[in-house]
């Protein structure tokens, strides 16, 4: 029998996190470009060894979000430590809040996905159009433009991880990325107590201090809430307001929510929050009809419907639809007493890659199918 020593393993690759020593630069359109091939987009198959492949991913990763937060930074945003009582070195996540939450009128609140990066909205939106499209970037640019100038919290679902040793939280795929022993070494194990954040342990506790702790401490107390959820989001939002409705009927203004594969039948259950939700909240769905188009489904999900612009990609739903997301909460402020109108004219939709997404679920559950 025979075995290797570990000091002839494979060295783990590693790339510095610096964009012209990876190759590429920002150019003109905001654009991540090979600096040596400017029409081409980052290379992620660089190697056909996958490691090699992550970690390059990995370096590159984190200069958008450095670049991505630097910008939002500037943005009268800032970094909010949770839990509150966490230190710079104690556990905790972070998420963006906005220096004029104490006097908005209204505050808006996103919850994303459970794999994304803080602000960070899909990574291939990124590498396609540009660092502000794929990114909160814009989203916070088109909230600030607007005249009453609303207050904005940015939860993190993705970032529930704590990498002791480097002292932040990441997520499950830069948790994957982290340095190993050697080039063939298994990740590090998650230890349920030690890499865990104390109140936010998940994507549900999360949600639930963002509401119970975060609200509360930094919002101004007569301020309405808009709020967004994508995904996993959309789910672990609606989960909590069911059953917390009593708390929060009288402040919330509006929800919509980006409906990708994760939304089953009967998520809205509770009787009275179903009320609000069939009058005001929206859901986007994947679909290939033009931004805005109504939809069917009113029946699967409980509200209006409409095209998010996007076909097949959960995560590029917010690039493509959060002027509409945002033109709602506009509509539903200006209007005293809005309601949505259920009787629309509507397309028949499918989604995803194989048209059996939940534009394709809609279509059915409207239709009369099982």
């Amino acid at each position: 029998m025979f075995r290797r020593l570990s000091s002839s393993l494979p060295k783990d690759p590693e790339f510095p996190a610096d964009l012209e020593a990876l190759g590429y630069f920002v150019n003109e359109k905001d654009q991540i470009r090979s600096i040596t091939r400017p029409d081409h987009e980052f290379n992620f198959f660089i190697s056909k060894n996958e490691r090699v492949c992550e970690t390059q991913r990995e370096a590159m990763n984190t200069c958008i979000r450095q670049l991505v937060q630097t910008r939002l930074l500037s943005s009268s945003l800032n970094l909010t430590r949770v839990p509150f009582t966490a230190s710079p070195t104690d556990p905790h996540i972070p998420i963006l809040t906005s220096t004029n939450l104490p006097t908005a009128n209204r505050t808006i609140l996103f919850f994303g996905e459970e794999f994304q990066d803080l602000g960070i909205f899909a990574y291939r939106t990124i590498g396609q159009e540009s660092n502000a499209a794929g990114s909160a970037v814009d989203f916070v640019s088109a909230i600030q433009s607007s005249k009453d100038n609303p207050g904005i919290i940015i939860a993190n679902l993705g970032q529930l991880l704590w990498y002791r040793r480097g002292g932040r939280a990441v997520t499950r795929m830069s948790w994957s990325a982290l340095p190993r022993k050697s080039g063939v070494a298994e990740p590090m194990r998650i230890d349920p107590v030690k890499n865990r954040v104390p109140g936010n342990e998940d994507a549900a506790a999360h949600v639930k201090y963002i509401f119970e702790e975060v609200v509360p401490k930094m919002v101004n107390p007569s301020a309405n809430l808009d709020i967004i959820g994508v995904g996993e989001g959309a789910s672990e939002l609606v989960a909590y307001l069911q059953t917390e409705w009593a708390k929060w009927e009288g402040r919330i203004q509006a929800i919509a929510v980006g409906a990708g594969y994760m939304w089953t039948n009967g998520e809205v259950h509770d009787a009275e929050f179903a009320k609000f939700w069939g009058k005001r909240a929206r859901a986007y769905l994947l679909s290939p009809h033009p931004l805005e188009t109504p939809l069917s489904g009113r029946e699967h999900f409980g509200c209006n419907c409409y095209s998010s612009g996007e076909a097949v990609h959960t995560e590029c739903i917010m690039p493509r639809a959060h002027r509409s997301m945002l033109g709602f909460f506009r509509l539903v402020a200006d209007v005293p007493g809005y309601q949505e109108v259920e009787d629309l004219e509507l397309a028949a939709p499918t989604g995803g890659e194989d048209g059996n997404g939940p534009a394709g679920w809609a279509a059915t559950a409207a239709d009369g199918g099982e």
